[in-house]
């Protein structure tokens, strides 16, 4: 069984902004920032469009989608430093962030930001329960 640590929210931003002050790894930081902040692979990022709000638009969702941390579109300057040329250099850009990944240059990878995006965003979001659910769930409790 694989055992994987989940990063820590400051873990994540100092090892973003290690990356986004080398000269040559900017760009690389920029795309991590993204995929950690959004919760989408690369591959899903493709061709995103920004929104006024912040959220980003992407191919293969219907609704927006929103930072699960606001501050952090503007701590790493998603759109200040967006690359140019992305639209062309998108390709090579990914397989860069996968060279910087795989060799170890971070200790992130690109599976632990989206388990860590998806856990947080659980831990995040209030839960929506009926009131029937509520009922249920307080007897339930108070049988037990």
């Amino acid at each position: 069984m694989l055992h994987m640590h989940l990063p820590t929210d400051p873990r994540i931003v100092d090892e973003i902004f290690s990356l986004k002050t080398q000269s040559d790894m900017e760009d690389v930081g920029w795309l991590l920032a993204m995929v950690a902040t959004y919760g989408k692979t690369p591959l899903e990022l493709k061709g995103f469009t920004w929104n006024d709000d912040n959220s980003i638009n992407i191919k293969s969702k219907k609704r927006s989608i929103r930072p699960l941390h606001p501050q952090w579109v503007f701590l790493f300057q998603l759109k200040e430093k967006q690359p140019f040329n992305l639209k062309s250099r998108w390709s090579s850009l990914c397989s860069s962030l996968e060279k910087t990944c795989g060799y170890g240059n971070v200790s992130l990878t690109i599976k632990g930001l989206l388990l860590a995006h998806k856990v947080r965003k659980v831990y995040y979001t209030p839960l929506k329960q009926s009131g029937d659910c509520q009922k249920q769930t307080g007897k339930s409790l108070l049988t037990a």
